[in-house]
């Protein structure tokens, strides 16, 4: 493919892997910028008493609510002194967003990120989160419907937090047994915490096999593939 960063595998353990990075406490920050790190050869972990912000919290399932007043933060009314982020248009429609996507039962596993080459044989990544510019994205776009042109829902775009389109959403859709990858990482805020030219797109580890396993029939082979990947090698 030509990417410049790793595949990233999310999976849950049981414990923090000896050589992980993370958070030390609750509150000091935003895990989009750590799990990039991951995209870079980094093992990243957090559990429930070391999820960074309260909306990292939430969207990696270990708490059932960010906090109180996020759906007015979301919508058009200051909260504590913070600007609003003007993201959905009221305050009620925020808080069904918010409901929508609590988690049904608590995480309390150790929720573990490391690059899909790092992998031990024992270990099988729920998702795997790819950290890709507009070429990339459009090559793996085509990979994924390779074998079902037809299917418009196959990928899935919409209005997310930047930690909610890489995990929150994937892994309820394949939690629901819904085959689907997630363009994501349109979040204003989060997008100012990774390079400009870069979006994700996080698919169930399943669907990654299947495309592996068509790759050399693909356009992968051909010469308009080879001139995407030799102009990205130059920028």
């Amino acid at each position: 493919m030509g990417l410049a960063y790793s595949p990233v595998g999310m999976f849950y353990s049981d414990q923090k892997p000896a050589n992980a990075i993370g958070f030390k406490s609750k509150g000091n920050g935003c895990i989009v910028p750590l799990i990039f790190s991951s995209a870079k050869g980094k093992t990243v972990a957090f559990d429930k008493e070391t999820t960074g912000w309260d909306c990292s919290a939430f969207y990696l399932g270990y708490k059932d609510w960010i906090f109180d007043g996020i759906e007015c933060f979301l919508s058009d009314v200051p909260v504590n002194g913070r600007e609003c982020e003007r993201f959905v248009k009221t305050p009620g429609q925020a808080k069904a967003f918010i409901t929508s996507l609590k988690p049904k039962i608590l995480n309390h596993r150790v929720t573990v990120f490391k690059p899909l080459e790092n992998f031990d044989l024992d270990e099988t990544p729920e998702i795997v989160i790819f950290f890709a510019n507009p070429d990339q994205l459009s090559g793996l776009v085509n990979l994924l419907h390779f074998n079902s042109p037809e299917k418009e829902d196959l990928v899935v775009t919409r209005f997310m937090s930047g930690c909610g389109s890489v995990v929150t959403l994937p892994m309820k859709y394949k939690t629901e047994g819904a085959v689907k990858a997630v363009w994501g990482m349109h979040d204003i805020s989060a997008r100012l915490r990774i390079p400009a030219d870069l979006m994700t797109l996080t698919m169930p580890y399943d669907l990654l096999v299947d495309i592996y396993n068509d790759l050399d029939k693909t356009f992968i082979t051909t010469e308009n593939w080879r001139r995407i990947k030799e102009r990205n090698h130059n920028l």
